[in-house]
């Protein structure tokens, strides 16, 4: 009997809600025996099996792990249509696909993600209770970064000026006191890859925290953000960028230059300055063209990132796509005072 079993128990007791001491009392056997069974300390009987996967509404198989080889090719080939459809813009399909996948293997945390996405991009706003639910289930639950960050990211963008900044100040807070090297020395490799994977996720935190500044506030009653004020924060979390990221090794981060750019050609639009409108327009479409053209697989020389993988696909969707920001530019009227201009005329022609 593989190790698996024991994971999939433990994982599977909290899925359900379950204590240790609640699942044994289900099993008429005593919480030390769960606990062994989830250490991989010892397994459990043969006869008990049938009463176990019925307790947790799979089959045996599943159980033993068995049918795992099966599930994840099927569980790869979900995510691999899901994002063909999202490219070729099927909205609907890709929502259908996501919704079959999470009957078949709500189970599977890539899955749950996918499907929050599906809801979140192409759903409406009566799904926003069940993308926090399964959100809340992930964070609960999951081990991977990367799907922790996405479910974190998903309900910091549900929740209301007054939920996000109380989720920035918590993880502020959190941050001070929590350090990687309570858990790996200086000198292993795996304190060196936790160490520049905290200061990417606490540069991400921090560049959310002056967006909440910048684009929420206006939300709080007494709280008012001029147009000079939201430049003034947008070029911070460029400084802090910069400051960040090397110019030729971007990778995935030159996502950022386009975003960047775009948001401060609005402010100066607003504020009727169109010399450094074009100059930053003509940025962001150089940015968002660098994005588009990333190549899918690069390794950062940067040695605050050096150990981690370009992830384009994880960024990946309507929100960066080319066509997004060029039928924004066509529809939105705030460009109209620049559209004659040569400046403009040449860097739209790029796109």
């Amino acid at each position: 009997m593989e190790i698996r079993v024991s994971e999939n128990i433990k994982r599977l007791r909290k899925e359900k809600g379950l204590t240790q001491e609640t699942l044994a009392g289900i099993l008429h056997i005593s919480p030390q025996s769960i606990s062994k069974w989830e250490r991989g300390d010892a397994y459990p009987d043969i006869s008990m099996l049938p009463t176990l996967a019925n307790c947790f509404g799979i089959t045996i198989d599943a159980l033993l792990g068995n049918d795992q080889m099966i599930a994840e090719e099927r569980i790869k080939r979900y995510i691999e249509e899901y994002k063909k459809l999202t490219a070729n813009e099927e909205g609907q399909r890709a929502l259908e696909l996501a919704k079959i996948a999470y009957e078949d293997y709500s189970y599977d945390y890539r899955i749950v993600m996918l499907y929050v996405n599906a809801l979140k991009v192409y759903g409406t706003s009566n799904d926003k209770e069940e993308i926090e639910r399964l959100c809340k289930l992930v964070l609960k639950n999951c081990t991977d970064k990367t799907l922790l960050l996405d479910a974190s990211s998903h309900i910091l963008g549900l929740n209301s000026a007054e939920d996000k900044f109380a989720f920035m100040e918590k993880y502020i807070e959190y941050g001070q006191d929590w350090n990687w090297f309570n858990v790996y020395s200086y000198s292993s490799v795996e304190g060196k890859i936790m160490m520049q994977s905290d200061i990417v996720d606490k540069w991400w935190h921090l560049n959310a925290y002056i967006g909440i500044l910048a684009n929420s506030k206006n939300d709080i009653e007494g709280y008012v953000v001029s147009p000079n004020e939201k430049i003034a924060l947008i070029k911070k979390q460029q400084a802090i960028f910069n400051a960040m990221f090397d110019e030729d090794d971007l990778g995935e981060f030159v996502f950022y230059v386009g975003q960047f750019n775009e948001l401060l050609t609005k402010e100066y639009l607003a504020i009727g300055d169109r010399e450094k409108a074009l100059e930053c327009f003509e940025k962001s479409v150089n940015g968002w063209l660098a994005y588009n053209n990333l190549p899918n697989e690069y390794e950062y020389k940067n040695i605050l990132i050096s150990y981690r993988p370009c992830m384009k696909e994880k960024l990946n969707g309507s929100y960066t796509t080319l066509s997004r920001y060029k039928n924004e530019i066509d529809k939105n009227p705030i460009y109209d005072i620049i559209r004659d201009r040569e400046e403009f005329i040449n860097a739209y022609s790029k796109l």
